[in-house]
């Protein structure tokens, strides 16, 4: 899957859940893993996605998952 199509999956799915949230992406071709940093206000959480959970029938399930457990941890995670 191309890269950009990647990045714009998930900032889609990120905006959808809570448009303060910013989203920072960084794909990594060594290891075939895109890099996502949610940040709002001083709190931020990183989360890794695999190349292959872009790809299959279940991906934008799979995505969508990471990012709602991602935006859930930005709410809990503390200041700092």
């Amino acid at each position: 899957m191309d890269v950009r199509k990647m990045k714009a999956k998930v900032e889609t799915e990120i905006r959808k859940m809570d448009s303060k949230a910013l989203a920072g992406t960084f794909y990594d071709s060594a290891s075939d893993r895109l890099f996502v940093t949610i940040v709002k206000g001083p709190r931020k959480v990183s989360i890794a996605l695999r190349g292959r959970d872009f790809n299959g029938d279940d991906s934008a399930k799979v995505v969508s998952r990471a990012m709602k457990e991602g935006v859930a941890r930005l709410e809990r995670t503390p200041i700092g």
